[in-house]
């Protein structure tokens, strides 16, 4: 069995249908170009082919890959990041076909030649969606699992960390990586990884507050937001007095063979 940490609870769950949180996803990290070149450069064969987005949120991935691919299949469990999604920039691409379902339920249109997914892939029932994984992809298709973290410690960093800490409405955190855990529990296989060069992502600092409203344990209905923002606000005052928060990002991109497992799972 694998421990799930208390971090991904039925109760943090059920905030990603928080609108607000949605709205606010937008003004999170987004992934670096060379990000989706990696992506790509995974599809086995033409780029004419069909991928699956799981945990699509706002469509962070299946907005930037929709021109140059046939399909994107993105699937999400919450209405109100689909929502938020058809209405950002290439939301509405041609290529895109939008989901409301757990990735566990959703109707699947296989075979993909790739499968990518997000931190989202924390919350999913890792004994179910392998399988179906498995026996979504195309012969030479693989599961991607992508991230983006800053590329270097900011000045900044220490004092929003003591803020996030006080606010948070997580009881208690515990460090995970799911890839020794899906490899544990016969689930996954994995073949390569990359990392992007490092690229500047710059916004205003009111975006980079909003951002914090979009992590579960930091929604505006769960906290005391006004004061949080303040807090954030008077920090992020000290270190860019321009009001534009900068700083390098570096995209993640591991990728593998989801399996069918040997009886073990999450729980």
């Amino acid at each position: 069995m694998i421990p799930i940490p208390p971090q991904f609870d039925a109760e943090h769950a059920r905030r990603w249908h928080d609108r607000d949180a949605a709205e606010s996803y937008r003004f999170r990290y987004t992934y670096p170009p060379e990000t989706f070149e990696i992506l790509l450069s995974l599809i086995a064969g033409p780029t004419g082919a069909a991928v699956l987005d799981v945990g699509c949120g706002t469509g962070n991935i299946a907005r930037p890959l929709a021109p140059q691919v046939r399909r994107v299949d993105a699937v999400d469990f919450a209405a109100e990041m689909v929502s938020v999604g058809r209405g950002l920039p290439g939301g509405a691409h041609p290529h895109i076909r939008w989901q409301v379902a757990r990735a566990e339920e959703a109707v699947l249109d296989p075979p993909y030649a790739l499968i990518v997914g997000g931190q989202s892939l924390h919350w999913m029932d890792w004994r179910t969606i392998m399988p179906r994984f498995a026996a979504a992809l195309s012969p030479g298709g693989v599961l991607a699992v992508v991230s983006v973290v800053q590329a270097d410690v900011q000045p900044w960093d220490a004092a929003v960390k003591k803020i996030v800490d006080r606010y948070s409405t997580y009881t208690e955190y515990i460090p995970f990586d799911m890839i020794p855990a899906w490899e544990g529990a016969g689930l996954f296989r994995q073949i390569g990884e990359r990392r992007t060069a490092p690229a500047l992502f710059e916004q205003p600092v009111e975006e980079f507050i909003a951002g914090w409203h979009a992590a579960s344990h930091l929604t505006r209905a769960h906290i005391d937001a006004a004061s949080f923002d303040a807090e954030v606000r008077a920090v992020m005052r000290t270190f860019c007095p321009g009001g534009i928060a900068s700083r390098p990002l570096v995209g993640h991109v591991l990728w593998g063979k989801p399996l069918a497992g040997h009886g073990t799972g999450t729980g």
